[in-house]
């Protein structure tokens, strides 16, 4: 690549990121108070008080880290002067950063060239639903994502990081539990993997964390292994009114298909970031409650493998984002409801197979 095709590329992932940067701040100004933001506020007041989240509201619903990091976040913004969703946006702003530094190092990992690695990060610090649910809506899925990345980027290390990769890992469901299923990725047939005792460990930490609130089992039991957030007329949600499905018949069958897609990717010895890409398309497809903020799941790793899947799966979110009473709730004809989310992850999920077909297909067989 010449000098001026360089100096071209640079100029056009600086301008691009600073757009990104300003429409970042322009949703974070215009940010409005939500149910989690509320939510965040019960919380950090009852660890500051020294209490248990789980005897004091039933508006939490994942292990403790969140919470004490939630009081350390407003702790933090409150000697700026800054009430806790600001910090707590501002914290997202560093986090998303962070992910599309980790995207670019994956990349590079990968065999890209730079130009092309700083895209990748670009595609993912851009994306609108990055943008959106960090600096609008302030949800912190993205805080276990950039974790899970940082278990990416040891998996793809020469040599093979493998305690980074389980500390990662660990970390990610501690603070959320998106990648609930992640973990299994990690003892694969061949290299790079770990053993499967040690992908175990993160749900071992997992447990662990819940042992102080031990008293409390009962609203843990409900709140973290039984929520099952909203229920939209979203994806596998019609089956609940069959008649010969039963009330746990729709958790069952996503819990299947997670397991199936670990099994389907191991047979297949597909690269590890995109066994998590096909893994979180495949609990999208089938989870039993949805919320708006879940469509952030895939968007990081759908910038390491970028396709017309994801153009699609980011217009059709986008749109759907747009006119959600639960997101932006602009009235205009003619945008898509909870389906239009669904099938386009239906569609990106099928591309990754052909791609995935082809790519087998063009290897030479001896």
């Amino acid at each position: 690549m010449s000098g001026e095709a360089r100096r071209g590329d640079r100029a056009v992932l600086v301008g691009g990121f600073l757009a990104a940067l300003a429409l970042r701040a322009f949703f974070a100004a215009a940010q409005k108070e939500n149910f989690d933001l509320g939510s965040f506020e019960i919380v950090a007041g009852i660890v500051d008080h020294g209490g248990n989240v789980y005897a004091e509201t039933r508006r939490y619903n994942y292990a403790p880290v969140w919470a004490y990091l939630l009081w350390t976040i407003g702790k933090a913004g409150a000697v700026f002067g800054m009430p806790l969703a600001r910090a707590v946006t501002a914290f997202l702003f560093a986090v998303d950063a962070a992910s599309a530094w980790l995207i670019f190092r994956i990349l590079r990992s990968r065999g890209a060239a730079g130009p092309r690695a700083g895209f990748g990060a670009l595609l993912f610090f851009s994306n609108p639903l990055s943008v959106f649910i960090s600096s609008y809506l302030a949800m912190f899925d993205d805080v276990a994502l950039l974790l899970l990345l940082v278990s990416v980027d040891a998996m793809v290390r020469e040599p093979v990081q493998k305690a980074r990769a389980v500390l990662g890992m660990t970390g990610s469901i501690l603070v959320k539990h998106v990648a609930w299923f992640h973990p299994l990725l990690l003892a694969r047939r061949k290299p790079p993997r770990v053993s499967l005792i040690a992908s175990l460990v993160p749900y071992a930490v997992f447990l662990a964390s819940l042992a102080p609130f031990w008293a409390s089992r009962n609203r843990i039991r409900a709140q973290i292994f039984g929520y099952e957030s909203m229920g939209e007329p979203y994806g596998t949600e019609a089956l609940r009114f069959w008649r010969y499905m039963p009330v746990w018949g729709t958790r069952a069958l996503c819990v299947a298909a997670a397991l199936a897609c670990v099994v389907w990717v191991r047979q297949r010895d597909v690269a590890f970031d995109r066994a998590c890409l096909l893994l979180f398309l495949v609990l999208l497809i089938f989870l039993p409650g949805i919320a708006p903020y879940y469509f952030i799941w895939p968007v990081a790793f759908g910038a390491l493998y970028p396709s017309a899947g994801y153009a699609v799966y980011t217009g059709m979110v986008t749109l759907f984002l747009i006119h959600s009473p639960d997101a932006m709730g602009v009235e205009l004809p003619h945008l898509p409801g909870w389906s239009g989310p669904w099938w386009s992850l239906v569609f990106w999920f099928l591309w990754e197979v052909r791609s995935l077909s082809k790519a087998r297909a063009a290897i030479p067989t001896r």
